[in-house]
């Protein structure tokens, strides 16, 4: 299943695909606690931010989750990211389209990109990490509609979720914003359904249910969904809805007063 991600189609997300490793002598890396990076050639500089944020990004990823006392990525278990030295070269390697700003594959803790893009540390890289932290909580199998992943991912972007945020305010505040009977359904993006509205309100539900009710809720709701209740029922179980459109009610609520 590959899911495309990201307000301008920065992204792809590959659950439970495991595509070649990248095999190249020209690799070197550097290590952190829960991270290897690879790369040809950096920046002065670059590599010690790119290891700084990383390690932060994931601190504040699985506490905003609820997942704090699970450690995924320690020691043999690291995440690998990838860095090509420019957009050319990543995108030769594996034939990626050219809106492709970063490949990541859940099943082996894989993030791919390239070196110069604009918001990579404050956007992608907590993005893509968010995807690959929550689904190896939930499990790769799972299917689940696209607003809960991206919503998750979204949640995380430290330079675009207050942008996303007021986006949404206005969809509300103007009546333009997807039902949540439509939003539910969504299980791949369609030409019908305009990207920056549907990261936006996605990124403002998951925002919603943690603020609102708490990261041992969100917990809940994906433990729930980890140990095979379907999502639907585990949503309404978790944040105690009687149905969405009273969840609906609820988040509308919660936007005009954010």
């Amino acid at each position: 299943m590959k899911i495309i991600a990201g307000i301008l189609l920065i992204s792809s997300l590959l659950i439970g695909q495991v595509p070649a490793e990248v095999i190249s002598s020209f690799w070197q890396n550097k290590k952190s606690q829960h991270f290897v990076v690879y790369y040809q050639e950096a920046p002065a500089g670059f590599l010690d931010e790119l290891i700084y944020k990383a390690e932060d990004y994931y601190n504040s990823i699985v506490d905003e989750l609820g997942f704090r006392r699970f450690d995924f990525w320690s020691w043999d278990n690291r995440a690998k990211i990838y860095l090509y030295r420019n957009s050319d070269e990543f995108r030769k390697d594996a034939n990626r389209a050219n809106w492709s700003g970063a490949v990541v594959t859940v099943a082996n803790r894989t993030i791919e990109s390239f070196i110069g893009q604009s918001g990579f540390f404050d956007s992608i890289l907590p993005h893509e990490m968010a995807h690959i932290i929550f689904r190896e909580f939930v499990g790769q199998k799972v299917v689940l509609p696209l607003w809960i992943d991206e919503g998750v991912a979204c949640s995380q972007e430290r330079s675009y979720l207050l942008g996303r945020m007021q986006f949404a305010k206005n969809l509300v505040l103007q009546n333009k914003y997807l039902k949540f009977s439509k939003l539910f359904e969504i299980y791949q993006l369609g030409s019908d359904i305009q990207p920056q509205t549907f990261y936006s309100q996605s990124a403002s539900i998951v925002v919603f249910l943690i603020r609102q009710y708490g990261k041992e809720s969100f917990l809940d709701f994906s433990r729930k969904i980890r140990d095979g209740v379907h999502w639907q029922k585990a949503l309404l179980s978790a944040f105690r809805f009687n149905d969405f459109n009273e969840m609906e009610e609820a988040w509308k609520a919660f936007m005009l007063k954010s």
